[in-house]
């Protein structure tokens, strides 16, 4: 079944997932306007500004297979007030406080009364610094004001999360970053909060770093419209997608059995071609629409036999997988397997959990061990 339910009349036009890739030059021009009859703005990659700065040649994006046009729907999303139904603008919809142009309902609380706010005080040093969890009074965005209620909720909040005297030793320990108020004739802990505190403009506002809140208020969701029907903002069967990206596929195909060829064509098929980015215990990783996305691809895009495709028998797991693919394209395959803590883990787990790990699961969590980006406790 095909990805996209998108038919364009330009020959020479195939699409791959949600990519489109073009084999002649002379059926860009028409395939493009196509898009635009639809209501895609078209953009040329070839003038992006970041690949100016980045100093990459239009060369380099052809013969690499980069994408060199973008495409886009614009002005199909709305916000729809739950109060008045109406449809209005989505921008700024989800900060705190916004209501609705229509109606002037609230449309969206991040931090509403009895909101739980995980939270660490600023400064605080390690990789997994001292918790609180606390119910949430009312966070006045506008002043950088959060109020909380003074006392624990029982629920544990995560691992990390205080309870009992400690949360009193770490209010002690940081009593220049937060303060007792009276507001609407109760007392509350006052700590200054400002979303994306990160940023220059807010940079030593906050006096805490905020790990998780729950229980936000949404009056609102938002909706795509399309030939005058509604569709959800994740809806999987919205009848066109949202962008494309369109590929001039003539500058390197056809592409020729080599060692790397099974990363273009797994690529193609929007997975990644590193074994080691994979669960090793042989669960599915490459479904049909996966296997569907390689075939269009191997057959209209490479020198390989289509027909000896079919007749292949691949296994589906992400580690087998690649490696079938990549001795199918070539004998002298070249298949990544880098080292991936995620696999130490999850071996770890396992193990804690009495299942038996394979041969494959303990070289990979070995492996992982030496993976460059695995947290440090040193």
């Amino acid at each position: 079944m095909a990805d996209v339910n998108l038919q364009l009349k330009t020959l020479g036009a195939v699409w791959v997932g949600w990519d489109l890739y073009i084999d002649r030059s002379e059926a860009v021009e028409p395939a493009l306007n196509e898009l635009r009859a639809i209501g895609y703005t078209v953009e040329s990659l070839r003038e992006d500004e970041h690949r100016h700065e980045e100093g990459t040649t239009v060369e380099q994006m052809e013969k690499g297979g980069w994408s060199l046009w973008y495409c886009r729907l614009t002005d199909i999303r709305r916000g729809k007030c739950s109060t008045c139904q109406a449809y209005i603008s989505e921008q700024g919809i989800r900060s705190q406080g916004h209501t609705c142009e229509n109606c002037g309902a609230i449309t969206y609380l991040e931090i509403q009364d009895g909101s739980l706010v995980r939270f660490n005080f600023v400064g605080e040093e390690g990789y997994f610094p001292s918790e609180l969890q606390m119910k949430a009074y009312y966070w006045d965005a506008d002043q950088s004001d959060l109020y909380l209620y003074p006392d624990f909720p029982e629920q544990r909040g995560g691992w990390g999360v205080l309870h009992g005297d400690k949360t009193q030793e770490y209010l002690a320990k940081h009593q220049d970053k937060w303060e007792r108020v009276e507001r609407d004739g109760n007392t509350y802990l006052k700590v200054r909060y400002v979303k994306s505190s990160w940023t220059k403009d807010h940079e030593g506002v906050s006096t805490i770093d905020v790990r998780d809140i729950s229980n936000h208020y949404w009056g609102h969701k938002i909706v795509r419209l399309w030939e005058g029907k509604e569709y959800s903002e994740w809806d999987t069967k919205f009848p066109v997608p949202e962008s494309i990206s369109v590929l001039e596929a003539w500058h390197w195909a056809p592409l020729h059995p080599s060692p790397t060829l099974h990363e273009k064509i797994i690529h193609a098929a929007g997975m990644v071609s590193d074994q080691g980015y994979y669960y090793q215990d042989g669960r599915a990783a490459f479904y049909a629409v996966h296997w569907e996305r390689m075939r269009v691809f191997v057959e209209h895009f490479t020198a390989l036999d289509i027909n000896e495709w079919d007749r292949a028998r691949f296994r589906h797991d992400g580690p087998g997988a690649i490696a079938d693919i990549a001795r199918f394209c070539s004998p002298s395959a070249q298949v990544a397997n880098r080292p991936n803590f995620g696999n130490s883990i999850v071996a770890h787990g396992k193990a804690l959990e009495g299942n038996k790990l394979t041969d494959q699961e303990l070289n990979a969590a070995a492996d992982g061990l030496r993976d460059p980006h695995r947290p440090r406790f040193d």
